[in-house]
């Protein structure tokens, strides 16, 4: 059974999921890798994942990727539009935190469509941009679970578009790909994992974007 932990280090860090299947993987990196180590530690040897999957370059989901990537030795990948951002103060937005982006290339590209395949879960790659051009979500259609980055919120909240190359129009275009998706649980890239009636807030997200975008 495949199980997925939280496993954010800090309050301010986007979310960070560990997903122990076959293959474990980590979605996003957050910012303090150390204290993320210890709570992987609790589930896995770090060692033994084999993908940090970033679903957007900004520093909060990013930022811890270089400790992280040398304890785990996984491979990092991120969309090929955002791919260049990694490592740029402006387009990860590490000047909002007051630090500079560490210097990191991905090891792979994703692009709309591509499937990884953990096992149990195949994670579908959905090219989700507005929040950032090269933003994904993640769906595994069997489970009907959905890590939504930072384009969706739980009740009805959406990603901001005022940062480096955002854009409300595509995201309203992306919401608007997310309310024909079947969702049980929602793993969003900030605030809490939730389950039951998630559609009708994607459908809400997708409300206030059109009134606000």
């Amino acid at each position: 059974m495949v199980e997925v932990h939280k496993v954010s280090g800090s309050p301010f860090d986007g979310n960070v999921y560990l997903i122990r299947d076959e293959v474990p993987v980590l979605i996003d990196a957050g910012m303090d890798p150390e204290a993320t180590l210890r709570k992987i530690r609790k589930y896995i040897d770090p060692e033994d994942i084999e993908m940090i999957i970033l679903t957007h370059s900004h520093h909060d989901h990013s930022g811890g990727v270089v400790k992280l990537k040398e304890a785990t030795g996984a491979r990092v990948l991120i969309h090929e539009e955002e791919a260049g951002f990694l490592g740029d103060d402006m387009a990860t937005v590490a000047y909002l935190f007051g630090i500079s982006a560490p210097e990191v290339k991905a090891d792979g590209v994703l692009s709309e469509g591509d499937v990884l395949d953990l096992g149990e879960w195949k994670l579908e790659v959905m090219h989700t941009p507005g929040h950032s051009p090269g933003g994904i979500c993640l769906y595994e259609r069997k489970a009907r679970v959905l890590f939504s980055g930072d384009t969706v919120f739980p009740q009805g909240s959406i990603g901001r578009t005022d940062l480096y190359a955002g854009c409300g129009s595509d995201l309203v275009s992306s919401i608007e790909r997310l309310t024909a998706l079947e969702v049980e649980v929602l793993y969003p890239g900030h605030m809490e994992v939730v389950s039951g009636e998630v559609g009708r807030q994607i459908q809400a997200s997708l409300r206030f974007a059109r009134s606000a975008l």
